[in-house]
């Protein structure tokens, strides 16, 4: 299982995710830097490996991002 940092780092390259991600944003198919970037402000971090240390904004992470996509993605199968 990868870690926080790592699966912040591979969710922007997911089609999957960033599908999700640009209809939740109500904007056009974004980009694996634009989902990147979604991931930083929402979590308010500068890098991804702030997830690894700070607990605040990994519950972001968790709760705002990482948990609304997988219950998504469960509903389109």
């Amino acid at each position: 299982m990868a870690n926080i940092s790592q699966l912040a780092g591979m969710l922007p390259r997911d089609p999957k995710f960033r599908e999700w991600l640009s209809s939740e944003a109500q904007v056009e198919q974004l980009t694996a830097d634009e989902a990147a970037e979604v991931i930083r402000t929402v979590c308010q971090i500068d890098s991804r490996r702030a997830l690894a240390t700070d607990k605040a904004a990994a519950e972001r992470f968790h709760n705002l991002l990482r948990r609304p996509f997988a219950e998504w993605r469960a509903k389109q199968h």
